[in-house]
């Protein structure tokens, strides 16, 4: 049966987020003490947290509002790397920072009472929004590489009309936080390997199209060696979760983007791909995020657990958002973007913290 666009759509969103909330409660644990809580197999399902049975975390959250202010923008006529910093400020205050200016609190995810629930952002994130200023790559806010970036971008690729967009819109959108290059450029390469997967491609197309943006892209400093160490360890399947941390914690851009395509490529069951990303000494749920990002861009939510599907957090929220993406296509690189962002360099930057 052919996937839709909005299935593939829809799955990236939701599979992201049950990878996401697979990996909330071993997040930090190394593999020994999730083997010592779980058995050998380490988790095999959702562990309560954040008192909920299927609990989202901060990768989920921005990744729905990244998709809100791509919706806002193709709505508003602004450009989107505008619209999503937007977003991000509008993310930021339900994590206790102030309202923006002229925003409606009961509008769009502002209304939506569980995303205001602090769960435990990053670090890179709460501080380069405190700073009040968004970076890029040319005018970096920071030096930070960290999976920030990476683990909320999949809806970029879900609307970008081309690889080239993708990947520049990716690198921008994560750069607004991240200003370490393979902390965007991860982000850019994983927006061209989703907007691929959409369209059809198969999943060695898919890396191989996001590896040549790295590759080509003078600035990479290991994303494009992450992903050929990843394609390695794939093809010495079957993968266990001490072969994962070959490739590092997940902690960092590359690390992240590299530990999800070993996961998709060495792991034909994507239930047990899943599983396979969340079980490591790292972060989680990150990994597991971006695992599912790419299992429902390529095939939807059909091989998915029901009960998955069923039980995670916002999976209502996850739905409408996906019925509105799958009508916005940005079909031209950045333009308005630079120049907004040229008009904010006259103003004082304040450091993060």
């Amino acid at each position: 049966m052919t996937t839709g666009r909005l299935d593939r759509i829809h799955g990236s969103l939701l599979v992201g987020a049950i990878g996401d909330a697979l990996g909330a409660g071993v997040e930090f644990m190394p593999l020994s003490e999730i083997e010592e809580l779980f058995g050998s197999e380490g988790a095999t399902d959702f562990t309560p947290f954040y008192g909920h049975d299927a609990p989202i975390t901060d990768d989920t959250q921005m990744t729905l509002f990244t998709a809100e202010g791509l919706i806002r923008a193709a709505a508003d006529g602004t450009d989107p790397v505008q619209g999503i910093w937007a977003a991000y400020q509008r993310w930021y205050h339900t994590q206790g920072g102030p309202l923006p200016d002229g925003v409606d609190p009961d509008s769009g995810l502002l209304a939506v009472a569980d995303l205001h629930d602090y769960r435990a952002p990053g670090m890179t994130c709460m501080g380069s929004m405190e700073a009040g200023l968004p970076g890029d790559p040319d005018v970096p806010l920071n030096d930070s590489k960290g999976c920030g970036g990476v683990m909320r971008v999949a809806p970029v690729g879900m609307v970008a009309g081309s690889d080239d967009t993708a990947y520049r819109l990716g690198c921008a959108s994560a750069a607004l936080t991240h200003g370490g290059p393979c902390g965007w450029i991860s982000a850019g390469v994983l927006a061209v390997m989703i907007r691929r997967l959409i369209a059809g491609d198969n999943l060695e197309e898919a890396v191989a199209a996001g590896r040549s943006h790295a590759e080509a892209d003078q600035r990479d400093t290991g994303v494009a060696a992450a992903l050929d160490a990843a394609v390695e360890l794939a093809g010495r399947a079957p993968l266990d979760g001490r072969m994962i941390e070959e490739l590092g914690g997940g902690w960092v851009g590359e690390e992240a983007l590299a530990i999800a395509v070993a996961c998709v490529l060495a792991e034909p069951d994507p239930n047990q791909a899943l599983l396979l990303a969340v079980n490591h000494s790292g972060d989680s749920d990150s990994t597991g995020a971006i695992v599912g990002n790419l299992l429902g861009a390529l095939h939807g939510t059909g091989p998915i657990r029901v009960d998955w599907c069923e039980r995670v957090e916002l999976a209502d929220v996850i739905a409408d958002l996906a019925a509105q993406l799958v009508e916005v296509r940005i079909g031209s690189p950045v333009g308005k973007w630079k120049r907004w962002f040229q008009g904010l360099l006259v103003r004082p930057r304040s450091s993060p913290a």
